[in-house]
């Protein structure tokens, strides 16, 4: 560094996350691959709807199931809480097992592409998008 010259420049803090954007962008239905086929309708009031389409042995739990949440987004982060669902049973049993919250850091988020990543860091979701409200 030589006196004549301008100090380094430290890197570009990141843009802070505007999470009340990320809150109108997210709204519509989504659908994705993930186990088998999934759609996901997020209403603005903060309720969303998922519609599960399971083949093969994973049909054995029932081939068509529908989780009722609740959501938010926080920091960036898409937060879902299931709150009921049908068929009831399934969908209680399911939700022993696998927990009834979810916490998934928004990787991108455009008009025509959700990408969430899973509470493990690696499983990645690509939600396309299907219908804008």
């Amino acid at each position: 560094f030589h006196p004549d010259e301008p100090p380094p420049q430290a890197p570009p803090a990141p843009a802070p996350v505007d999470d009340a954007l990320l809150r109108k962008l997210v709204v519509g239905t989504w659908t994705d691959d993930y186990k088998g086929r999934r759609t996901m309708t997020i209403r603005a009031d903060g309720t969303a709807t998922m519609l599960v389409e399971l083949e093969g042995a994973k049909a054995l739990l029932g081939s068509r199931l529908r989780f009722d949440m609740e959501w938010s987004i926080q920091a960036g982060r898409l937060k879902k809480r299931t709150v009921g669902g049908e068929p009831s049973g399934r969908v209680n049993l399911i939700l022993k097992a696998m927990g009834d919250r979810g916490d998934e850091p928004i990787l991108e988020l455009t008009g025509e592409r959700l990408l969430l990543l899973d509470a493990d860091g690696k499983t990645r979701y690509d939600w396309r998008r299907v219908e804008v409200p």
